[in-house]
């Protein structure tokens, strides 16, 4: 928040309102996060896992599960979309060789769908299996909690994608 107050340019800032009730370690200092400098928030040599906002907490189940089978996941928030990240994205799919997007928004136009194009047009040939999109689906999203957490992503959604490309 506070490089987009800095920022001299328009910025539109979002964050996912599930943010506010998980803690978390957190600087005491006032601290600003470059736009366009992901952060890898996990190392790992199999698979590449690109996830923003509430699914990277996601995703860091999903590879804790993983990992005790030996399938260690590198996970990769962009946590700017535009400018987004690309040389980390890429670098890292470079090294593992395979790439699962989380996003819950549609799969139709989605930054799923825009970081899968990208990196199928800019790392093709480093790719050793199909990317795997792990969204919500195609479909309005329900009104019900009980119906929600089936349309959402989950941790279990995102572990069987990757193991459908390992």
């Amino acid at each position: 928040l506070i490089q987009s107050i800095r920022d001299n340019d328009p910025v539109v800032f979002m964050e996912h309102k599930a943010l506010y009730a998980m803690k978390g370690e957190v600087p005491e200092e006032s601290y600003t996060i470059p736009f366009g400098q992901a952060n890898v928030v996990r190392e790992g040599k199999d698979v590449t896992i690109v996830a923003m906002g509430r699914m990277v907490h996601l995703a860091g189940q999903a590879a804790a599960s993983l990992a005790k089978t030996g399938i260690e996941a590198e996970i990769i928030d962009p946590r700017t979309i535009s400018p987004m990240d690309w040389n980390t994205v890429l670098k890292s799919v470079e090294k593992t060789g395979r790439l699962v997007v989380v996003d819950e928004a549609n799969p139709r136009c989605s930054m799923a769908t825009d970081i899968a194009a990208v990196v199928c047009q800019e790392a093709f040939k480093a790719l050793r299996a199909p990317v795997k999109m792990v969204t919500a689906p195609h479909t309005p999203p329900p009104f019900s909690d009980a119906l929600e957490d089936l349309y959402l992503p989950n941790a279990a959604k995102i572990e069987a994608a990757v193991r459908a490309i390992i």
